[in-house]
């Protein structure tokens, strides 16, 4: 291959984190020395590659290799190369690069999901006439080989599809203006209920845990064990890429506070005893309905342990000019209290304050209006008022047909028949 670039096999974790924080626009955590470590817990074996021209880095990329049957195995190259995607040659460099680094490992083939807009969407889905798109690059990846999977509107492949950006580069009065009426509402009932937000340390990762063990009994799915978050802590933490955010909140302070507004309305409820103006005997009904709702939640609050309870977690990742809000968790005996949206406000306000462009929601779905009990996850991300985002999929570079057919199509069927007879052994023995 006569080119004036130079493959690299082995780009040093420093060089790699310089280069992605000097070409900031395609640069993901994903394709990080962290996340590359990260993946050693997950069976991923990665290696940090890349292409250099004049003794300068133009590109790089995180291979994570999983091994498969028979000495063969398949590479995965998380939010595709971090380069410059309209530099059309030096895309099909990286792409023979790779495509030979994987053959000689006995590759079947490997995947990119390019961290680039696929078309510019509105929040219902529809494509914006004259927006910006990107079916040229997707034309010309099919033209150097790849096979472009089907678009997925849920979370059914490695990474997302969709997502929120919000962009940081007006003022936070402007930021916090895109905010929906409802998530306005939602923080300052946080804020009036005490609830304050803290960075925490690597000790916290117990209470992350915890909440974590909460969120996923409660919408029935399964991520990761504690190991794997303390793993995950403690390599990004060392690269100055995580924060952990703790939202507090102080019951006896909270019951207090409760208590007190409660005498104050009681009181006021007295004078208006006797009222008889039509704006009094309004005014009347209106304290009525507090005095009844901070009884109840003093009612609610009795029960609960008297002491400063962590309701909401989040770890964040930073890297180059982006945030992401990658691992979420909250107490949802406290929801009512919304201490999530306080955590979230803190996140984009602090990602704005250190210089950051982007914060990224990290992912929803793409299907707004579907039954999916992942709509609330939708609803939930848009109400801060980012750009819904389209990412271009996911592209197999195949390098063994044969095996390639047989992995992806021969094997699930076996599995899928496997699994019925299975069930149908489990049926007989039904009561």
């Amino acid at each position: 291959m006569n080119s004036q670039y130079t493959f690299i096999e082995n780009v040093d974790p420093a060089r790699l984190k310089e280069f992605a924080c000097s070409a900031p626009v395609k640069s993901h955590f994903l394709g990080s020395h962290a996340w590359g470590e990260v993946s050693k817990k997950r069976g991923w074996i990665p290696y940090y590659v890349g292409a250099e021209k004049d003794g300068k880095l133009a590109a790089t990329a995180l291979l994570l290799q999983k091994p498969l049957f028979l000495g063969f195995s398949y590479f995965y190259i998380p939010r595709g190369f971090i380069m410059d995607y309209s530099d059309r040659e030096l895309l099909k460099f990286m792409t023979e690069s790779v495509h030979k680094f994987c053959k000689k490992h006995h590759s079947i083939y490997f995947k990119i999901d390019p961290d680039i807009k696929l078309q510019t969407i509105d929040y219902e889905g529809n494509v914006i006439e004259g927006g910006e798109n990107n079916y040229k690059l997707v034309d010309d990846l099919k033209a150097m080989g790849y096979r472009r999977k089907p678009l997925n509107y849920f979370f059914e492949n490695e990474q997302p599809r969709f997502t929120f950006r919000i962009a940081l580069d007006d003022t936070m009065d402007v930021i916090e203006s895109r905010y929906s009426r409802t998530t306005k509402a939602r923080i300052k009932q946080a804020l009036s209920a005490g609830v304050e937000v803290e960075v925490g340390e690597a000790k916290d990762i117990d209470e992350f845990t915890r909440l974590m063990a909460m969120t996923e009994k409660r919408q029935d799915f399964y991520s990761h064990d504690k190991a794997f978050y303390s793993y995950f802590y403690d390599v990004f933490q060392k690269e100055g890429m995580v924060t952990l955010y703790l939202g507090k909140l102080n019951i006896p302070k909270l019951l207090s506070m409760r208590e007190k507004e409660l005498k104050t309305f009681e009181e006021e409820a007295q004078k208006l005893q006797d009222a008889t103006s039509k704006k009094a005997i309004g005014r009347k009904k209106e304290v009525d309905k507090k005095i009844a709702a901070l009884k109840k939640q003093i009612e609610g609050l009795a029960d609960k342990p008297k002491k400063e309870i962590v309701v909401s977690t989040y770890l964040t990742v930073k890297y180059a000019d982006k945030a992401w809000a990658l691992y979420a968790a909250n107490d949802m005996d406290y929801g009512k209290f919304y201490g999530n949206y306080a955590v979230y406000q803190r996140q984009i306000r602090d990602a704005k304050e250190e210089g950051l462009k982007i914060f990224d929601v990290f992912g929803t779905i793409g299907r707004p209006h579907s039954d999916s009990r992942l709509s609330g996850l939708y609803e939930f991300k848009k109400k801060w008022g980012g750009e819904y985002t389209e990412f271009i999929g996911e592209f197999d570079y195949i390098e063994n047909r044969p095996m390639y057919f047989m992995y992806k199509k021969l094997i699930p069927m076996y599995h899928k028949m496997v699994n019925k007879k299975l069930r149908k052994q489990v049926q007989q023995y039904e009561p």
